[in-house]
């Protein structure tokens, strides 16, 4: 009888598993193509670091508890999954577990599994219990509460008190009342109880009930059992909890470069892009099937909440909702996909999906794909969709138009007269070649000035101060004056590859006529475009950010510093510094050597650091939803009693600036880049 029922359960729970999963897997077939199948040893160890050593749950410290919960539970299914291969197998042959290797009868393996399965039934079904408590009592805000959640704690729970009932009956009828249970054959009879002492506790508490109860929870514990699991494996493709499936996948998809691979080049030249209305994403099916996945796999655990400046200054953004629309919409776009391969355009995605005040919140500081445990990359996608509303629909914020006007007249976005942009370094008591041509005497680097240092009043100050360390460092350096153009970040982020294109073209023609090789530049805006997104128009050159640079300069003693800054000072990770390009440690450096007292951390620093809210293309737009993001960064620093907010980037030093200046905290905190503060500690 127990085969037979067995096949039947496993043919009927395989059966509708398998049509739920080909069902998402014939949709993400029908999204745009992807290439995520290079470099798979790469991925090989994407998969053990972050999929299985779950390193992004553990790796917040103020996530470390519900980390741990998360990672004993992932654990204990992976643990587990032996035990249903042999309580499946003992249907069909009592004593299964002696045909398998290294957990025969008598076997080391098989004593020492049957303890760590023991304790890690144990260890779930108390991280189920806390998961419980935090969710019904703590109840923490990015936690929303709902019944699916409920209910697949409860099945977890299931699947390991039923096992735990079982084996505690099992060795009651053993034992203590002589069953020849030769049927259901244990390889370890005799010897389990003292290998699993949490089944063997229960069952002295159930010694007493008798031989009929026994035998009742014997059955019953096993059959329950695979029928949980055979349920909950059916629940998981239909609900939020699909991740348990497709989160491994997931991370071995996920981008390979740090932090993540640039966004893909539009075909701009091809026509038929064009007419299709298919340049960026403006429906659904223009989505990759990797973003398809991606939307699959978001657990709604809200790490995306406290992490992120627009959603902690009260704007319409939080990519756990986004998610989620974008998911809804999917799934209720399902059948007219599977059907004609296309949407039915009855709801635009950027309108009545998303509203356009969320999209074009997003500052791209990435901290929320940083804190994302399943490798979710949400900004390539939100770069896709404001594309599409550039592109295609002409869809934008208002106050970009003169920006754009700007970098298409005169290459930078205030529209300033190009022929200016060597008059930044008029002040300086020294000549700064300007590249014209290849040069024919060595030079050691060029320095990119960007439009900030050529443009910015304030900005201008740290331009002339990194000059005048590198001359100081005897550094043979030089600019390209008016044959530089702005690297098109912003209209890159802000929709506009058209114009990124134009622009960025032109400056890899530049540098290559001049075989430029090494660039140094204060602007991290300018550094990740020009290291991680120039190769990808053959410029390929190696690049620093000027505390990089400067630092090196330290260290080869070309530099001496002496700490003569006064008060407590704190850095501000620029995002395109520390997450994009990873970098922390240079800036830090020349912190301590420059200031009298240790440089303090904000309690949001380094790879969590928060945005001054200028990224993505929000320098240049209003902020009139909510509270200003660069105003809480200011009150980030007051909090540890910062009097000097060091900075590595122009647009961080802008927005700190008016931060400090509209809380009213001029008399209390200056805000300085690194350069200038080393050349004030210059020995």
């Amino acid at each position: 009888m127990e085969p037979i029922l067995m096949t039947l359960s496993l043919i009927a729970a395989l059966a509708v598993f398998g049509y739920s999963i080909a069902t998402k897997m014939r949709l993400m077939a029908r999204m745009a193509p992807e290439n995520r199948l290079d470099q798979p040893g790469k991925r090989l160890g994407l998969l053990l670091r972050i999929g299985f050593g779950q390193s992004k749950m553990v790796a917040r410290q103020r996530e470390r508890s519900s980390g741990a919960l998360h990672f004993f539970i992932f654990w204990g299914f992976v643990i587990l999954l032996v035990r249903e291969i042999i309580l499946i197998g003992d249907a069909y042959h009592p004593g299964f577990q002696e045909l398998l290797p290294l957990l025969g009868s008598g076997s080391l393996g098989g004593y020492l599994y049957a303890f760590i399965r023991d304790l890690t039934e144990v260890v779930v079904l108390c991280m189920v219990l806390f998961a419980l408590y935090r969710r019904l009592v703590v109840r923490p805000r990015r936690l929303d509460l709902n019944i699916e959640g409920l209910v697949i704690l409860f099945l977890i729970m299931g699947v390991v008190v039923t096992d735990l009932l079982h084996d505690a009956a099992k060795f009651n009828l053993i034992l203590h009342h002589g069953y020849d249970l030769h049927y259901l054959h244990d390889p370890l009879f005799g010897t389990e109880m003292t290998w699993a002492p949490f089944a063997a506790l229960l069952a002295h508490w159930m010694a007493g009930w008798g031989d009929g109860l026994n035998v009742l929870f014997y059955q019953f514990g096993y059959w329950a059992h695979i029928g949980v699991v055979l349920v909950f494996l059916n629940l998981l493709p239909l609900s939020k909890h699909a991740h348990v499936i497709t989160a491994l996948p997931n991370v071995f998809f996920g981008s390979l470069g740090y932090p993540h691979a640039p966004a893909p080049l539009l075909e701009l030249e091809n026509e038929a892009q064009w007419e299709k209305g298919a340049l960026g994403v403006d429906r659904v099916e223009h989505l990759t099937w990797k973003q398809g996945l991606d939307l699959y796999t978001c657990t709604e655990c809200g790490r995306c909440y406290d992490i992120c400046p627009t959603y902690v200054t009260k704007k319409p953004l939080t990519m756990k909702w986004f998610n989620d629309d974008l998911r809804a919409h999917l799934e209720e776009e399902q059948q007219t996909l599977l059907a004609t391969g296309q949407s039915s355009g009855k709801k635009a995605l950027v309108g009545d999906v998303i509203r356009h005040d969320t999209l074009w919140a997003c500052t791209m500081c990435r901290a929320c794909e940083e804190v994302c445990p399943v490798s979710i990359e949400h900004v390539p996608r939100i770069i896709a969709m404001r594309q599409a509303q550039t592109l295609m629909h002409d869809r934008y914020p208002r106050e970009l138009t003169p920006t754009f006007r700007g970098l298409e007249q005169n290459a930078n976005p205030w529209n300033i007269g190009y022929d200016k942009r060597a008059d930044w370094c008029a002040e300086l008591d020294f000549p700064v070649p300007i590249l014209t041509e290849p040069p024919k005497e060595a030079v050691d680097v060029v320095m990119w000035v960007g439009c900030m240092g050529a443009f910015d009043k304030r900005s201008q100050k740290i331009a002339r101060a990194t000059a005048i360390l590198l001359q100081k460092a005897g550094v043979r350096f030089a600019i390209l004056g008016t044959r530089e153009k702005c690297t098109g970040d912003l209209a890159r982020r802000s929709g506009n590859e058209l114009l990124y294109q134009t622009l960025a073209r032109e400056n890899v023609e530049t540098l290559n006529a001049l075989g430029v090789q090494q660039v140094v530049t204060q602007c991290p805006h300018c550094l990740n475009a020009l290291k991680n997104e120039y190769p990808q128009l053959e410029g390929r050159y190696e690049v620093f950010h000027h505390s990089q640079y400067i630092a090196m300069l330290v260290e080869q003693g070309r530099l001496t510093l002496k700490p003569t800054l006064e008060g407590t000072v704190t850095f501000h990770d620029p995002c395109y510094l520390g997450r994009y390009n990873n970098e922390y440690d240079a800036p830090r450096m020349l912190l301590a050597k420059s200031a009298k007292e240790t440089p303090v951390e904000m309690r949001r620093s380094r790879n969590e650091g928060f945005c001054c809210g200028a990224g993505g293309g929000r320098m240049w737009m209003e902020e009139n939803i909510g509270t200003r993001v660069n105003e809480e960064r200011v009150r980030q620093a007051a909090e540890v009693g910062a009097r000097t907010i060091a900075v590595g980037c122009p647009f961080c030093l802008t927005m700190l600036d008016d931060g400090v200046r509209q809380t009213g905290r001029e008399e209390e905190i200056q805000v300085l880049d690194v350069a200038e503060l080393v050349l004030q500690s210059l020995a």
